[in-house]
């Protein structure tokens, strides 16, 4: 028990430092994890050295992709371990696939547009016949973002350290209001699938980010990033939903291993989730707030106009907190881990 304390009390640190780096520009997009929706992607490649900076007047084209499974209930950070020994869980499959295009008018000012895709399957009992287990599904796009980035130092002079900031806006293009069958007593009826699977949240958002790093001594070197979304609507009618805002944050090092090939290893930690209200607007709806505080090992590979990159967020802390106007405090699934790789190229 002593034990379990501990990693709770760290934890809980982690989670404190690294969204304070999140909310740098603001006072906490983030992936979804599981239940607790927190949509969208928010940062992309990392520059890690001071030659890795574009030129003026290039394009870099961008791929980020992210799966993950989530069926681990959790109420407060309690596991609820009773869920799957009953078979009662709820399981989310979920991948999603960004699409990045950013033109560099200086080397310190970039735009960058994305145009994100999404897959959803969620197996579950309750939303049926409570008897049967059935599958929901969504896909298709989601909601798309338009950004602005700005390195606040001259990176002619500062290929040491740097740290940008950003600026960005959120359209409702995704469906915000997807259905598929469920399966009652009564039979099969069309249904809107859980807000966790919305392929869209149905707002217009804005959001900041921020991104840095530092060498430190040859070739280790930090990294952070900041993301926070604000969603300014409050639900969507039809369906009840809450339209909440989301957050991620992220830092640790960066270790080049093979300077020639420029491949790095990376170990570091994470946060994203969901805010029980939101900074903007209200906060009324059906959400599941909630965060996820990871480890986050990572490797990553540049060759000239080429970059990829792998990182495996791996789950040590997850707490479905009190959602707002509520006394009881209900559950969310999380998932154990994530896996996300980007690719890009400039030209």
């Amino acid at each position: 028990m002593r034990t379990n304390n501990t990693i709770r009390r760290i934890a809980r640190r982690l989670a404190g430092i690294t969204c304070l780096l999140a909310g740098i520009l603001a006072p906490t997009d983030a992936l979804a994890q599981g239940c607790v929706i927190a949509r969208g992607g928010g940062c992309g490649a990392m520059v890690m050295h001071g030659d890795g900076f574009p030129e003026p007047g290039e394009w870099q084209l961008s791929l980020a992709y992210r799966y993950f499974h989530s069926d681990r209930h959790f109420s407060g950070d309690e596991e609820q371990t009773q869920r799957q020994a009953e078979g009662t869980q709820v399981d989310n499959w979920s991948n999603f696939l960004d699409t990045i295009i950013a033109y560099n008018a200086t080397q310190r000012f970039s735009v960058n547009f994305t145009m994100p895709f999404v897959w959803h399957e969620r197996s579950s009992l309750y939303e049926h016949d409570g008897i049967n287990r059935h599958s929901t599904y969504a896909y298709g796009l989601a909601d798309v973002r338009l950004g602005l980035q700005y390195w606040l130092l001259k990176p002619e002079t500062h290929h040491r350290g740097n740290i940008a900031v950003g600026l960005g806006g959120k359209a409702p293009t995704g469906d915000y209001r997807a259905t598929d069958i469920s399966y009652s007593t009564n039979g099969p009826t069309l249904s809107y699938v859980d807000s966790s699977i919305q392929p869209g949240d149905g707002g217009w958002g804005f959001y900041a980010s921020t991104e840095g790093f530092l060498a430190i001594a040859g070739n280790l070197s930090s990294y952070m990033q900041g993301f926070y979304l604000f969603n300014p609507r409050e639900l969507v009618p039809e369906t009840g939903y809450s339209v909440p805002d989301s957050y991620m944050g992220r830092m640790g090092l960066n270790y080049v291993v093979w300077p020639s090939q420029r491949l790095a290893l990376s170990f570091g930690g994470r946060v994203e989730g969901v805010p029980s209200e939101d900074v903007i607007g209200g906060s009324r709806g059906t959400r599941r707030p909630g965060y996820s505080v990871g480890l986050e090992p990572g490797i990553s590979w540049t060759k000239g106009r080429w970059h990829a990159g792998l990182t495996v967020p791996i789950a040590v802390y997850r707490n479905r907190t009190l959602t707002y106007g509520r006394i009881s405090r209900g559950d969310a699934a999380f998932a154990d881990y994530s896996i996300n790789f980007s690719g890009s190229m400039r030209f």
